[in-house]
């Protein structure tokens, strides 16, 4: 028994900072089985207790929470695991005066200081192997927080930039006809505007590169609408559909500004699909922005016909976009400004 109690415990240590690890150097698609459940678990709990139509506002303290769930859910148990480890045998510890096995709340003391600071050595290890496993377990120790130290640094900055990329994005308008009416000079997209869609390509690929290393950053949640990424999407992905396929041909902005950024956008949806949203159903895809924002502005525009024909080769982006902003915590997307 005592020994399955230790293999217990070694699997358990194991198990942690494979966990730890995965989650935090991996840098693909995936977490940990034991964090992306906590995180998950977290992001679920506190879209259920407030939404952004009725108390958003809880939603701001999601990421931190999620954040801290995850490092507590390591240190609790990779301490539960060498705990396991130094009760396998009666004199794994024992009192360094008198030489008296360790009862079990003593153990656990002793297992939180190897672990997480030098210890005061009241209690000691009595045996090789346990002699052993306590150097194990400081060293275990030290890794985890070292790991969690750094994996904190990286995530606020992701933090940050996501909302940069929002924020720049919604610097050029809040809504679809915001953004267009901001390039458009009456005869033609000024080549300022082109130049304005192109330096928002790079950062957008960032973004998405950034979920995928640290998935945490997703449950960070912005209330302030400017700086929420799934908005600042919803509006680009408006603004895009407009621009090219219901602009008239000839007034469009260059090819090579909204290509490459229409591609950008798609691969970061695609990127985030699957493990942090799934795509709406078609009838609740995101509403097709109408052709009245493109004349409001003044921007000659296809024809009713030709623009409901074309337009149809995006239907997976607006479902993609109305997926994404329910999981971020959104109910309605920003509108299109018509």
């Amino acid at each position: 028994m005592s020994l399955l109690v230790g293999v217990l415990g070694g699997a358990l240590v194991v198990l942690v900072l494979a966990d730890a690890v995965v989650t935090t150097l991996s840098m693909v698609t995936t977490t940990g089985p034991v964090s992306g459940r906590v995180a998950r678990g977290v992001w679920r709990l506190f879209l259920a207790a407030g939404t952004r139509s009725s108390r958003g506002g809880i939603l701001r303290w999601s990421g931190t929470c999620t954040l801290l769930a995850t490092f507590l859910t390591w240190a609790v148990l990779l301490w539960a695991g060498w705990f396991l480890v130094f009760t396998a045998y009666e004199s794994a510890v024992v009192a360094s005066t008198t030489s008296t096995p360790a009862g079990g709340w003593d153990r656990v003391y002793f297992t939180g200081y190897t672990l997480f600071t030098l210890g005061i050595g009241d209690y000691i290890p009595d045996t090789a192997w346990a002699q052993v496993a306590t150097v194990l377990a400081s060293l275990s120790g030290l890794f985890l927080v070292t790991l969690s130290l750094t994996y904190l640094v990286q995530v606020i900055q992701a933090v940050v930039h996501k909302r940069e990329v929002a924020e720049q994005i919604h610097a050029l308008g809040q809504n679809a006809r915001h953004f267009i009416a901001q390039g458009w000079t009456g005869s033609g997209f000024s080549s300022m505007f082109n130049q304005q869609l192109v330096s928002l390509t790079a950062p957008l690929l960032r973004l998405g590169e950034q979920h995928l290393a640290f998935p945490v950053v997703h449950y960070f949640h912005s209330v302030a609408p400017q700086k929420a990424p799934a908005r600042a999407m919803a509006t680009l992905g408006d603004a895009l559909l407009l621009l090219d396929v219901g602009t008239a041909s000839g007034s469009r902005p260059d090819p090579a500004a909204i290509g490459p950024l229409g591609r950008a956008l798609d691969q970061v949806l695609e990127n985030l699909r699957g493990q942090f949203f799934s795509p709406a159903k078609q009838e609740e895809s995101r509403p097709v922005p109408p052709l009245s924002v493109l004349r409001q502005v003044g921007v000659p525009t296809v024809g009713e016909e030709e623009y409901a024909d074309r337009v149809r080769q995006y239907d997976g982006r607006r479902r993609a976009v109305q997926g994404f902003l329910h999981s971020d915590g959104w109910r309605d997307g920003p509108s299109h400004g018509s």
